[in-house]
C-alpha cells in the first residue's frame, strides 16, 4: 500500500512542470555532466517497483523483457556482470540463497536531462530485510541507479547499500 501511494504521489509530481534550475559551472567544484535535469516517466519508476516486487516474490522471470541484451550490472559487492542472461542468473541465484526478501521503498523517481533525451534515469531508495535459509536476518538500507534507454528498456543499474548493524535502528 506504501509502494501504491508513494506513486501515486510521485505521479501527480511528475505532472507538475517541475525543473531544475541549470547549474553553473563556474561556481561548482567539479564539472557536472548532466545540468538540466527535469522529472522522467513515471511508467519507469513503475517498472523498476514491479522489479523491487519480483524480487521479494521471487517471480523474476517477470523482468527478462525489462532489460537489454547487453546490460551492464554492478551490485554492491562489487560484482559487476554484463548480458542479460548473466544478470538475471547473478540476481536469481541471490535471491534463491534466501528463504524471503522483502523490502520497504522511501522514495523513487525518474529523471532525464535536456542533455541525453535518448535515456533516462530511475533512483530508488529503500530498506531489503531477507530472511537466510538458516534462519538469520539481515537489512540492508539501498540505493539503486537504473538507466533506460529510448527504446525503455534497462541497459545498465548500479547498486549501493550499508547493512543495518545494531546501532542504526
Amino acid at each position: 500500500m506504501a509502494i501504491a501511494s508513494f506513486a501515486a504521489v510521485g505521479a501527480n509530481a511528475q505532472n507538475k512542470a517541475i525543473k531544475q534550475v541549470k547549474n553553473s559551472s563556474a561556481a561548482m567544484p567539479y564539472q557536472v555532466h548532466y545540468t538540466v535535469v527535469g522529472l522522467g516517466s513515471n511508467a519507469y519508476t513503475m517498472n523498476v517497483l514491479r522489479a523491487w516486487k519480483d524480487f521479494d516474490n521471487n517471480t523474476l522471470d517477470n523482468l527478462v523483457s525489462l532489460f537489454t541484451d547487453d546490460v551492464v550490472g554492478t551490485f554492491s559487492n562489487g560484482m559487476m556482470v554484463k548480458g542479460k542472461v548473466d544478470f538475471i542468473k547473478a540476481v536469481k541465484d541471490y535471491r534463491n540463497s534466501l528463504a524471503s526478501a522483502s523490502s520497504d521503498v522511501d522514495a523513487c523517481t525518474a529523471m532525464r536531462s535536456a542533455e541525453h533525451p535518448e535515456m533516462q534515469v530511475v533512483s530508488i531508495w529503500g530498506t531489503e530485510t531477507d530472511t537466510h535459509k538458516d534462519g538469520s536476518v539481515t537489512k540492508t538500507h539501498l540505493n539503486e541507479v537504473w538507466f533506460f534507454n529510448k527504446a525503455g528498456k534497462v541497459y545498465e543499474v548500479h547498486q549501493m547499500s550499508a547493512k543495518e548493524g545494531p546501532d542504526n535502528k
